[in-house]
């Protein structure tokens, strides 16, 4: 009974969220209304709807959440990292975590999504806020995370882990921002070599 009464609750969530990112891309975020969303997901009451977000504003960092740090695998990816205990299964770490950020940007939505927030920014700048610490600032965090583990170890040297990390983000994002740009949607991410380029560059700042 309690795990019916969980999967429809779950499929309630999954068609809001996803009328609601329709919404967001056809319309933008601040034209789009609660009625709106409930109309395109089909569900009548608004009751229903503030069951699961208190806001629209929720709403919106559960669509964000589920494109990013919270899509179905993520955190199974995650705990599959190797141990950090040398300078190897650091770089094969952040190797494995620089592919998922990758694989993360060029999916489907996740673009168009990121256009409709730098649009909207101007007019509504809570949106910029909302995405980097939805989901900047977590990968940040993830990074500086495993960085912290590996210096725990005494594998790596004492350096400035935000620095870092910000370098290690920024360079991944350099390589898929063209995907903003372009007349026609990457469905690809990068080579991965080139993401070991740019991890290869970060390894020699980290090594003692």
């Amino acid at each position: 009974m309690e795990y019916r009464k969980n999967i429809r609750a779950e499929r309630t969530r999954e068609r809001l969220r996803t009328a609601a990112h329709r919404l967001f891309l056809k319309q933008g975020y601040q034209a789009t209304s609660i009625d709106a969303i409930l109309v395109e997901a089909g569900i009548s009451s608004k009751e229903t709807l503030y069951r699961y977000y208190a806001s629209k504003e929720a709403l919106f960092i559960d669509v964000l959440s589920h494109l990013t740090m919270e899509q179905p695998g993520f955190s199974v990816k995650l705990a599959a990292l190797p141990t950090l205990d040398d300078l190897q299964s650091l770089r094969q770490a952040l190797l494995q975590l620089s592919h998922e950020i990758l694989s993360m940007m060029y999916q489907p939505g996740y673009f168009p999504l990121v256009r409709m927030i730098i649009a909207e920014s101007p007019r509504f700048p809570q949106l910029g806020t909302l995405f980097f610490s939805t989901v900047t600032q977590r990968g940040l965090n993830i990074i500086t995370s495993l960085l912290q583990a590996a210096r725990a170890q005494q594998v790596i040297a004492e350096v400035d882990f935000d620095a870092v990390s910000r370098m290690l983000l920024g360079g991944l994002l350099s390589y898929a921002i063209s995907g903003l740009i372009s007349a026609e949607e990457q469905t690809q991410p990068p080579p991965l070599e080139r993401a070991e380029a740019l991890i290869e560059v970060i390894m020699c700042a980290l090594t003692p």
